[in-house]
């Protein structure tokens, strides 16, 4: 069982707790014996500590790291899953990063980075997030493939450039183009000249992230646009 006292496991956030209880289910084939072993002799829980670890369980069921073992009789048989082994594996951040990215990802953004993010490929999620930001800004700038990168950022938002808007606060116009721009520099420029090594899985999460936010941005953008 997890080796905590019962202040600390009802402390615990729920991830962490979860991820603990799941390297106790490596070895239980049984969800409820091993939730009773958290009971009394009459069968009744032993109250915070025994709901906490309950509610980790739901948790973890509900991330698909642990599921019903259909090829037992007892409808409480459950196999640790690959994302289970996974999330054991390479730990809590990795399990933090992968629900930051199951929740709100702009669809062309998830379409073309969750699959990389998920096999590993943490570059090649970010790149291909950052070309989709590129790719769409040209379209809707209409600039042109002569523009690339941060030149295409620049001229698209800059003053009078197709997707500035003329009656923001000058400051807002600028700032706009800095994002762009920058997140571009940052994100996606590295990337096309060298291999880039995102040690950080949250780091490598949040840029994705950041391009999704270009992305709803973009969205705006194109509705201030009209037909």
């Amino acid at each position: 069982m997890v080796d905590l006292n019962d202040a600390t496991v009802i402390e615990l956030p729920i991830d962490e707790l979860a991820l603990l209880v799941l390297e106790d289910l490596k070895n239980e084939w049984n969800a409820r014996n091993y939730l009773l072993l958290l009971a009394d002799g009459a069968g009744n829980p032993k109250g915070g500590p025994a709901r906490a670890v309950q509610e980790a369980v739901a948790w973890l069921y509900n991330r698909g790291l642990i599921a019903s073992d259909l090829s037992q009789s007892s409808e409480h048989a459950i196999f640790v899953t690959r994302a289970g082994h996974d999330a054991l594996k390479l730990g809590l951040e990795h399990v933090r990063a992968i629900h930051s990215l199951n929740e709100g990802l702009h669809p062309d953004i998830e379409r073309r980075a969750r699959r990389q993010f998920l096999l590993g490929e943490y570059e090649q999620a970010v790149f291909v997030s950052m070309k989709a930001v590129e790719v769409r800004v040209r379209d809707l700038s209409a600039l042109g493939d002569h523009l690339v990168g941060v030149p295409l950022m620049n001229q698209a938002f800059g003053d009078g450039g197709p997707l500035a808007d003329p009656a923001a606060d000058p400051g807002e116009r600028q700032g706009r183009r800095a994002l762009f721009a920058g997140a571009y520099a940052v994100l996606r420029n590295p990337a096309g000249h060298r291999d880039v090594n995102y040690d950080d899985v949250a780091e490598a999460a949040e840029a994705v992230a950041a391009a999704s936010l270009l992305m709803r941005i973009l969205d705006s953008v194109e509705s201030s646009q009209g037909p």
